[in-house]
């Protein structure tokens, strides 16, 4: 079976979180910094522009650069040391509009599986869109390895 994820990426995932922490500290102790130099020598619009741009680049650089990276390391934690399933099922199609599942870009997988009560056998399985697809055709045989509903391992039969 081929593992999508490793310990590796979890380590480099885990780098880029604290390049990115970092690069946010410097930039909001600066910030922080014009705020107190302004309210020691009274100038009021000055502070309130620093305390205003403060809590602006923080929201703007967290919201944009460093939530998406902890969405990815949830998933990868996820996969690593969550449970996991493992099952065998006929590979159907590959959706053609994007997924988010937990703010994680994903591909909807269709597999045809055994019929629950309802008689449907149509299950969806999100691939992570920055993993390459590997070539499945309609009708393969493939044995998935997932947590959740997000595939981690795979192996064509």
């Amino acid at each position: 079976m081929k593992d999508l994820y490793s310990a590796n990426d979890l380590q480099s995932i885990n780098s880029q979180l604290k390049k990115r922490y970092l690069v946010l500290g410097i930039i909001l102790a600066v910030l922080l910094g014009v705020f107190i130099y302004s309210w020691i020598i009274r100038v009021e619009w000055l502070s309130v522009a620093s305390i205003v741009l403060f809590g602006a680049v923080m929201v703007f650089v967290i919201d944009l650069f460093c939530m998406p990276l902890h969405r990815y390391k949830k998933l990868l934690v996820s996969a690593l040391s969550g449970r996991t399933h493992t099952e065998t099922l006929e590979f159907g199609e590959v959706e053609k509009e994007q997924s988010f599942v937990d703010g994680v870009a994903c591909l909807g997988l269709i597999f045809l599986g055994q019929p629950d009560k309802h008689g449907t056998r149509d299950q969806r399985y999100y691939w992570d869109k920055q993993i390459p697809l590997p070539g499945f055709k309609a009708g393969d045989q493939v044995t998935i390895k997932y947590t959740g509903r997000n595939i981690i391992g795979y192996e064509l039969i």
